[in-house]
């Protein structure tokens, strides 16, 4: 239950989170005067605040958590990249322009994919209480298979969000050459994926079936295809067959 002490600690953590990521940008690129920056900021913590708002207090408690699990692969590396990633963005737009700039038009159409990202993390995030950001059993928190929502489709939304959000954000400040630390943060992702499919397999019950039915890990697999291929072969075999009641 959200209760108001729950809504107040929320609000300020925001805060905070924004108010320091903010803080560090503006810092590192050496100025405040960048509108591809600022209209980052404005999204991240917009939809930031969004997701806290939305998701099981549980989950809350449990995504608070800083400490690394044993058998949690690369958490603190994607954290690491991921600002990483921020930061060069900021310096290169900033700073250095070591590169030739984005585009505008690029810059805003990678805005949107990266807000478009974030929304399907946050469906995700709101349709599964058991988005930790450690790969283990909840077992203290009922931990059960989730088939709804966007997990109807594929296996790992929050991953697909991340892959497509933070190559997003380096061109969406601007920075080509911040897709560097944004490509590491990927290859982190990717591998964490491996890890956590074979922890589930072997320690949630359901998986197994669950991976056969939705065969799609990061992308959906469009199976419908096949099943109407199948229905039109169908329809053609009947419609052949002569009736009888013709004859």
């Amino acid at each position: 239950m959200k209760t108001t002490v729950y809504l107040l600690k929320l609000f300020a953590r925001w805060a905070t989170l924004t108010f320091s990521l903010s803080l560090l940008l503006f810092l590192v690129a050496g100025t405040m005067r960048l509108p591809s920056l600022r209209n980052y900021l404005v999204t991240f913590s917009a939809l930031l605040l969004a997701t806290m708002l939305a998701i099981d207090p549980g989950l809350a408690k449990e995504r608070s958590r800083t400490s690394e699990r044993i058998g949690t692969p690369g958490r603190f590396a994607a954290s690491v990249s991921f600002l990483a990633t921020l930061a060069v963005a900021a310096s290169e737009v900033g700073r250095f322009h070591w590169l030739r700039p984005i585009p505008v038009a690029m810059q805003w159409i990678s805005l949107l994919l990266f807000a478009a990202a974030l929304a399907l993390e946050m469906w995700a995030m709101v349709v599964n209480p058991f988005f930790s950001p450690d790969i283990r059993l909840q077992s203290e928190r009922g931990h059960r298979l989730i088939t709804c929502g966007p997990y109807r489709l594929l296996r790992h939304p929050g991953y697909l969000a991340m892959l497509v959000a933070v190559p997003a954000s380096a061109l969406a400040i601007g920075s080509w050459l911040a897709l560097v630390p944004a490509s590491a943060f990927c290859l982190v992702i990717l591998k964490r994926v491996g890890a956590e499919e074979e922890f589930l397999q072997q320690s949630l019950a359901g998986y197994g079936e669950y991976l056969g039915k939705v065969r799609g890990r990061l992308f959906p697999r469009m199976v419908f295809r096949r099943r109407l291929h199948q229905e039109l072969v169908s329809s053609n075999s009947a419609s052949q067959i002569p009736d009888r009641r013709r004859l």
